[in-house]
């Protein structure tokens, strides 16, 4: 099995073992997260999702890579540091450090942390 093709701003790649995978739908908006960084770098739409079968023969262990293709989006630039805004966003505000920031999975938020973000972000084309 492979890496992940992900082209930033046009495509997400992710498989049916990655936690949440179930939650991404098409024209839900969405945050990009460097969880070795702690930074949210951009934000969009999501617009299609395509799905192919990996391994159809071998039932038993059986993946779907899903590939969404993102229909807006713009770049965090300078991005944005998760420390800067962590007593704003509500998963985040009575955990110590950043225990609790989701990685390599898909997480769901509000839409109001989603709302402080991109407000953190000086970015209102999504607001």
């Amino acid at each position: 099995m492979q890496g992940y093709s992900d082209v930033k701003g046009e495509v997400y790649h992710y498989r049916s073992n990655v936690p949440g995978h179930r939650k991404l739908a098409a024209g839900d908006y969405f945050v990009y997260y460097r969880p070795g960084e702690y930074v949210i770098f951009g934000a969009g739409t999501i617009g299609e999702i395509e799905r192919k079968k990996i391994n159809p023969e071998q039932e038993t262990r059986m993946l779907t890579d899903y590939y969404a293709h993102v229909d807006s989006y713009v770049d965090f630039d300078p991005a944005l540091q998760v420390r800067e805004i962590k007593d704003r966003i509500s998963f985040l505000k009575d955990r110590d450090g950043l225990r609790g920031v989701p990685q390599n999975s898909i997480y769901e938020i509000s839409r109001e942390d989603y709302a402080e973000i991109l407000r953190a972000a000086g970015e209102h084309t999504f607001l």
